[in-house]
């Protein structure tokens, strides 16, 4: 399993994730290569399809089932994650533990992940309606 940590130099909530990512792993006996990638400006934002920071990958894949929705690609920030219907500053332990145990990321087969979709269709709908 490869584990990709992309992050901006201003936010520093990437470190807490990594030592969650780090921890669960130690809880389950897994192993995994952990890789960080700095994003220094908003060309390689775009060519890294990066959503704000942190962006975890898990072999390839975003973790955030909603990250194919996102077209405004930025260096600077932090992201924010929607974990059953609460806001995070980063994403939950709960988040990670099922992305790196479940093999199917991005895909309609989770409840969390549909829960998370519809919560995040509607606060897209409530921003394009103001």
């Amino acid at each position: 399993m490869q584990i990709t940590i992309l992050h901006n130099k201003t936010c520093n909530i990437w470190r807490t994730t990594k030592g969650i990512i780090e921890t669960i792993l130690k809880e389950k006996g897994l192993s995994a290569e952990i890789e960080e990638i700095v994003v220094a400006n908003d060309t390689e934002a775009k060519e890294r399809h990066f959503a704000g920071s942190p962006q975890i990958l898990i072999d390839g894949e975003d973790i955030d089932p909603m990250a194919g929705k996102v077209t405004n690609y930025h260096e600077s920030g932090c992201r924010f994650y929607i974990w059953k219907d609460k806001l995070h500053e980063g994403p939950p332990k709960e988040m990670l533990d099922e992305a790196i145990l479940n093999p199917v990321r991005n895909s309609e087969g989770s409840s969390h992940t549909s829960s998370l979709r519809d919560k995040q269709r509607e606060i897209s709908n409530g921003v394009k309606k103001k």
